[in-house]
C-alpha cells in the first residue's frame, strides 16, 4: 500500500475515532442537563437541571408557576431556578410544592394523589368489637356478637397481606365461635410483637388465653395461663426492645439517642427503606451534614432542633428531618404502603402528608376511632372503624384513597 494511502486511512481512523469520542461527551453534557444555547454571540452550551414529574396515578398535569408545562410521566429541562409547581388531575386532590432546580441534577416528584372523593365499602356487616391490628399491620382480630345466626359469633380474622387466592383474599374468617363460659365479645385482645400469638383477655372473669393464629383454635387447646401472665409479658418486652433496637441501629449514631424507645408503634421506617417515622423521646440537636447529601437533596424547611414529644421523619439517604407535628395532634401514624406518605388521625379526621411536611390534607372527615384506623396491605384503602349513623353498629370499613 502506498505511503498516500496509508497517510489517507489514518486520518480517517482518527477522524473516527474523533467523531466518537466528541459524540460520547456531548452526550454526556445532554445527560447532565446542558441545552445549546443561540445568542448573538454564538452557539454555547448552557447548564440547565432535570424535573422527573412522575405521579400515582399516571397522566396527571405538571403546571410550573400556573402554566401548563406537560403531563406525568415526563422528565423536564429547567433552567436553575425557584420554582412553583403543581401536579393536578381530576377526581384527586392537586400535589404542590416550591422546588429548587439546580444544574445539572435531577428533582424527583414522585407525587402520590389521593382521591378527592374516597369510594366508602364495609368489610363486616354483622358488627366488630374490640378490633385489634398486629404490630405489622398485616392481621386484625375482633369479634362478633348478636348477629342473626348464634353460630356466627365469635373470635374473627382479617389477613390484610396479599394472599395468592384471590376469593379468600382479606376475607373475614371466624377462627372459634363462642362457648358456654367464653363470649369473644368481652375480651380485650394484643399481639404479640411478631403478630402471630394474640392474648386475650376477660375482665369479668380474669382469664386470660394466649391464642396461636398459625394453628386452628378449639376449645380443648383453650388453657386458662393467668398464672404466666408476668412471664409472657416480660419475653414480650424483650421481642420488642429488639424489633425497636434493630430500627434504630439503621439510624446514624448521631440521631439515635432522639428516637423514642417507648413503644414499637412510635418508630417506623417507610415501605421504601430510606425513611423513619419517630416519636422524639427529649430534646436534642441533630448535627448538620451527618452524611454526604446528594446533589438533588430536598430544600424543604427543616426541624434538626428537635424536641420531645413530636413526631418527625428522619431521611436516611438525604441526611433531612422534617417535624409533621406533636403527638397530642398526630395520632396513630402509619406509612402508606409504596409512597413516602403519612397517614395519621387528627380530631377524628384522616390526614395523608408527605414525609416532609408538605401537601397536609383531609382524606376523610368523618368520626372515626382514633386505634381503629390503619391501612390496606397495598397501600390504596385504610381501614376504619365507624358506623353509617348515629346508633347503629359498628363495622370495619374499607376507604379507597388511591
Amino acid at each position: 500500500m502506498s505511503p498516500h494511502k496509508d497517510k489517507k486511512s489514518l486520518i480517517v481512523i482518527l477522524s473516527v475515532f474523533s467523531l466518537i469520542i466528541f459524540g460520547t461527551y456531548f452526550i454526556t453534557l445532554l445527560a447532565r442537563g446542558y441545552r445549546p444555547h443561540i445568542s448573538q454571540t454564538g452557539i454555547s452550551l448552557k447548564s440547565s437541571g432535570l424535573l422527573s414529574a412522575t405521579s400515582k396515578p399516571k397522566g396527571a398535569g405538571v403546571y410550573l408557576d400556573d402554566k401548563l408545562i406537560t403531563a406525568t410521566d415526563d422528565t423536564i429541562n429547567l433552567p436553575p431556578d425557584q420554582y412553583f409547581l403543581k401536579i393536578v388531575k381530576d377526581g384527586y386532590f392537586s400535589w404542590q410544592k416550591n422546588i429548587n432546580i439546580k444544574k445539572e441534577t435531577v428533582f424527583q416528584s414522585d407525587a402520590q394523589l389521593f382521591r378527592s372523593s374516597p369510594d366508602l365499602r364495609p368489610i363486616t356487616q354483622t358488627g366488630a368489637i374490640n378490633p385489634t391490628v398486629s404490630p405489622d399491620y398485616s392481621r386484625v382480630i375482633y369479634s362478633v356478637a348478636s348477629a342473626s345466626a348464634a353460630a356466627d359469633n365469635g373470635l374473627y380474622l382479617i389477613e390484610l397481606a396479599s394472599s395468592p387466592l384471590a376469593l379468600t383474599k382479606n376475607t373475614p374468617r371466624q377462627i372459634s365461635p363462642n362457648y358456654p363460659s367464653i363470649d369473644w365479645s368481652t375480651a380485650t385482645f394484643t399481639f404479640s410483637p411478631d403478630s402471630r400469638q394474640v392474648l386475650a383477655s376477660f375482665t369479668t372473669s380474669g382469664a386470660n388465653y394466649l391464642l396461636s393464629l398459625d394453628s386452628p383454635i378449639n376449645f380443648s387447646s383453650l388453657v386458662d395461663v393467668t398464672y404466666k401472665l408476668p412471664l409472657i409479658k416480660d419475653e414480650w418486652k424483650i421481642k420488642e426492645k429488639d424489633l425497636i433496637d434493630a430500627k434504630i441501629a439503621q439510624l446514624p449514631l448521631s440521631i439515635q439517642p432522639a428516637v423514642s424507645t417507648e413503644s414499637t408503634r412510635h418508630i417506623s421506617i417507610s415501605t421504601t427503606d430510606d425513611k423513619i417515622l419517630y416519636l422524639s423521646a427529649s430534646d436534642s440537636a441533630i448535627p448538620d451534614k451527618i452524611l454526604s447529601p446528594p446533589p438533588a437533596q430536598s430544600t424543604q424547611p427543616q426541624a434538626r432542633q428537635v424536641k420531645s414529644g413530636n413526631y418527625y421523619v428522619y431521611d436516611v439517604k438525604d441526611d433531612t428531618n422534617f417535624l409533621v407535628g406533636p403527638k397530642s395532634s398526630v395520632q396513630n401514624p402509619f406509612w402508606l404502603y409504596g409512597s413516602n406518605n403519612i397517614v395519621y388521625v387528627e380530631n377524628g379526621s384522616i390526614i395523608g402528608i408527605d414525609y416532609d411536611a408538605t401537601n397536609k390534607l383531609t382524606i376523610f372527615n368523618g368520626q372515626v376511632e382514633t386505634n381503629n384506623v390503619f391501612p390496606w396491605a397495598d397501600g390504596t384503602k385504610i381501614i376504619v372503624l365507624t358506623s353509617a349513623y348515629s346508633g347503629s353498629t359498628q363495622n370495619l370499613y374499607a376507604i379507597t384513597i388511591r
